[in-house]
């Protein structure tokens, strides 16, 4: 029997995979630990500037799907990012990648008896490629306004609007005692969606009693969904963070405390999308009977 394995290099093949699965075995956990270790530097960084935490957020609001730290990855590799795939993905659609075209490596969780692991999984953006770039759609301040209210009706939310705030201050508020959301008229249109879309996320964040972060973690979610519909974002300022947020010391923590921003704009984002689409649907379906 090993005259005939030797003859057909049985053992030379088993030796030759064994090797190539040491060294591929290697290699996925060299870029593992680097996707890591870009997580953790990237985590700091955007705390030290208000510009780069702005980015951050540019990023997150388009890839929401994302992770925090693979959305960190990608602020690292291509800060302006809009479609990430595989290479093969991408030949599969007919298109491929350009010379010299900059991959970025992210981790994909995949199950297995249970347990979750990381993979690392080289991507490209659609700059990196010949594919044309998606035109983005822009709304309308009244637009908007009729999705955050549409929110509202689905939640049972009640609107009324005054002169004056509850408070005595001019602006939005929720009062979570009477369930009504209070709007001042005369306000300047980007303001008021601004708050509206505030106001909305923390009857989302209603758990969170921290009211310094309370009331960043709405301002953030506030501006993500204003600049992913192309509304205006001039007024937002990011150059003062949280002293909660700022003194985390483990890039782990910090990324908890961003993943919860994150999971209130899904769920924010998720039913003004809805809104739109169904819009869209019945704008064709008008459009088809004419």
């Amino acid at each position: 029997m090993n005259e005939i394995d030797d003859l057909l290099g049985t053992d030379s093949n088993n030796k030759n995979n064994n090797y190539n699965k040491q060294n591929n075995w290697k290699e996925q956990n060299r870029k593992r630990n680097e996707a890591y270790k870009k997580m953790d530097d990237m985590s700091f960084k955007i705390l030290k500037d208000g510009n780069m935490f702005m980015q951050y957020l540019n990023v997150l609001s388009r890839f929401e799907k994302y992770s925090v730290g693979n959305c960190l990855i990608i602020l690292e590799a291509t800060p302006n990012a809009i479609q990430i795939k595989e290479k093969q993905d991408w030949l599969d659609k007919g298109y491929n990648t350009i010379e010299n075209a900059k991959k970025m490596t992210i981790l994909e969780p995949k199950k297995v008896d249970g347990k979750v692991y990381y993979n690392p999984k080289d991507e490209y953006d659609i700059s990196q490629t010949n594919a044309p770039i998606p035109e983005e759609k822009n709304y309308t301040n009244r637009e908007m306004l009729l999705a955050l209210f549409d929110i509202c009706d689905k939640e049972q939310i009640k609107k009324e609007v005054v002169d004056v705030l509850p408070n005595g201050n001019k602006g939005t508020e929720y009062i979570k005692s009477e369930n009504k959301l209070y709007m001042c008229r005369g306000l300047k249109p980007e303001y008021l969606i601004k708050t509206v879309i505030q106001e909305i996320a923390k009857v989302e964040t209603k758990d969170i009693e921290n009211s310094e972060m309370k009331e960043f973690k709405t301002y953030c979610i506030s501006y993500m969904i204003c600049k992913k519909y192309g509304l205006d974002i001039s007024k937002f300022d990011f150059s003062n963070l949280p002293q909660n947020l700022i003194n985390k010391d483990k890039g782990k923590d910090i990324r908890e405390e961003l993943d919860n921003i994150r999971t209130t704009f899904i769920e924010i984002n998720a039913k003004v999308a809805e809104y739109f689409e169904k819009e869209e649907k019945t704008k064709k379906n008008k459009e088809q009977a004419r």
